[in-house]
């Protein structure tokens, strides 16, 4: 298991954006935004990751088409995706430290205010394109016809996040899938 392509929750971590899970995130950023750049149907990018009020709200790059729209767009990485059937949704944060009034945040699922969430998927080499409209309603139609469970990772010493693990079904041709690496060509 290569390790620039897979956090490990756990209890004992120190924080999530410190160590491998920020090296796992830069990891996935960097292969996403050099496949922006190639894109044909893109004239520019612009990275956003440095911005404090971006990475607060869970924007990484702001996206310009050729048509001359502009879409902001967050970058995640999951180990799970393409393997699992599921799309992970991160419901809400716990914060086991902070001050209590501050001790539950959104999840980035439901706060980020960009266009596209772009989704890379190591162990199937591709990445998985999704608009914020779109996975926010399959999470809609996948809590209306089920039972959802939550899925509780402990993600760091101090941070516990809720997810929903949304099959893919429910985002039947809504999801674009892009084969990167060597067998995108053949």
């Amino acid at each position: 298991m290569e390790t620039s392509c897979r956090a490990l929750p756990s209890a004992n971590n120190k924080r999530s954006y410190n160590g491998h899970y920020m090296a796992v995130g830069r990891n996935a950023e960097a292969i996403i935004l050099e496949w922006l750049n190639n894109h044909p149907g893109i004239i520019g990018v612009e990275d956003l990751r440095q911005l404090r009020q971006m990475r607060e709200a869970d924007v990484d790059v702001s996206i310009t088409l050729f048509d001359g729209r502009v879409a902001l767009a967050e970058i995640k990485s999951d180990w799970h995706l393409g393997i699992s059937g599921n799309v992970l949704f991160e419901v809400l944060r716990i914060n086991h430290t902070c001050e209590t009034s501050r001790s539950c945040t959104l999840g980035w699922s439901a706060r980020s205010p960009a266009k596209w969430v772009l989704f890379y998927a190591p162990r199937v080499d591709s990445i998985y394109r999704l608009s914020f409209h779109d996975y926010r309603e399959g999470m809609q139609v996948y809590s209306t016809e089920n039972d959802p469970k939550t899925h509780v990772v402990r993600t760091d010493n101090i941070k516990t996040t809720l997810n929903l693990l949304i099959p893919e079904r429910y985002y039947i041709n809504k999801i674009g899938k892009y084969k990167i690496g060597k067998e995108a060509n053949t």
